[in-house]
């Protein structure tokens, strides 16, 4: 079974889908892009006309982090899922900043690697994903995006749960309480919203200086 079916994936699931929903509700556009978590819809009440999915049963379109087969400035919504952990690098970073269009978002659920995921990530010494992967932190993201050109507009930690045991999860609301309390960066998941910002060139109209009226002089 693929870990993003079992009961304590699902508990994640919610809370990444209520986090998005309430992002893209007030969103419009023409194409919205998901990258990863193949067995999730995110974008099934996004108010974009066309979805684009690169995984799982939706799949419509094919290709690699090296070369999106997208126009420039094309896509107004991209939805990266659990995408990173599977290997991200510049020219990825660069392919999503060419392809949104000026104006548009790029949303980011990663799994924190100072956190009880974390620690699964590195003493579970599992072979399936996504604990066979490579967990980044928010700040290091943060900063590969704002060299890439994004702006940083939303970020939050969320999910303080053990995730330990995969089919005998229970949520505990007292974990969260606690966590965002008193161990705010340590949840399982982090939220990141960039934007592309394109900067424009402001036509300065110039200022003409007044010329003083000459002073004719008559001959008498």
């Amino acid at each position: 079974m693929n870990w993003f079916q079992t009961k304590s994936a699902k508990n994640l699931i919610i809370q990444e889908k209520k986090i998005i929903n309430k992002f893209i509700d007030d969103k419009f556009g023409y194409h919205a892009l998901q990258l990863g978590s193949p067995f999730t819809n995110f974008l099934e009440n996004s108010r974009i006309s066309n979805h684009i999915f690169n995984q799982g049963s939706l799949k419509n379109i094919s290709f690699n982090n090296f070369s999106f087969p997208l126009a420039d400035d094309s896509i107004d919504l991209v939805i990266c899922s659990h995408y990173i952990e599977q290997g991200y690098d510049s020219i990825f970073l660069e392919e999503l900043y060419r392809t949104i269009i000026p104006g548009g978002h790029v949303v980011f659920i990663s799994f924190n690697p100072f956190s009880f995921a974390g620690i699964r990530n590195i003493f579970g010494f599992s072979m399936d994903f996504p604990w066979n992967s490579n967990f980044v932190s928010i700040s290091t993201i943060q900063n590969n995006l704002t060299e890439t050109g994004f702006s940083i507009e939303q970020e939050e930690i969320l999910n303080y749960q053990f995730l330990f045991s995969d089919e005998n999860f229970n949520f505990n609301k007292s974990m969260e309480k606690i966590g965002n309390r008193w161990l705010p960066l340590f949840g399982n998941l982090y939220f990141i919203v960039v934007q592309k910002k394109v900067i424009g060139l402001t036509p300065i109209k110039p200022k003409w200086r007044n010329s003083k009226k000459s002073t004719v002089l008559k001959e008498e």
